[in-house]
């Protein structure tokens, strides 16, 4: 399974001592050619509690690391996206926009865990302004 990643990155921060840690999933070499989804979680609206969009979780096999995809966003503000691994790498990002878009990756071959949250803001200048959130941990 190829798992093609579009959308492109406004803004984020990265920490991490491996390799993998922060870099893009489809920048070589290509960890996203032999990447499976491994699980999806609802990013449910703040006020109705009903799902809005979702996140789906990639693991590459060849290069040991995770990634999110956040899908569906029908805000149009900014997608906040945070990953984090228990070998302590993490990626902090957001961009603005509806339909899709990704992270960066965090190394967490194996048993190593992950954890992470989405949250979706409408368009304009309050940062408190977010209107649907989700979370996972594996």
């Amino acid at each position: 399974m190829t798992v093609t990643a579009t959308a492109t990155h406004a803004e984020g921060t990265s920490g991490g001592s491996n390799y993998y840690d922060g870099r893009d999933p489809t920048a070589p070499p290509a960890c996203n050619a032999n990447a499976s989804q491994i699980a999806t979680r609802p990013i449910l609206d703040r006020t109705t509690g009903q799902q809005v969009a979702s996140i789906q979780i990639f693991y590459s096999w060849s290069c040991g690391a995770n990634w999110i995809r956040v899908t569906g966003n029908p805000y149009g503000g900014n997608t906040t996206k945070y990953i984090e691994s228990s070998l302590g790498g993490w990626n902090s990002e957001w961009d603005p926009g509806y339909d899709s878009s990704y992270s960066m990756m965090v190394y967490a071959p194996g048993a190593a865990h992950i954890n992470g949250y989405v949250y979706l803001f409408e368009p304009g200048i309050n940062e408190w302004n977010w209107k649907a959130e989700g979370f996972f941990s594996l």
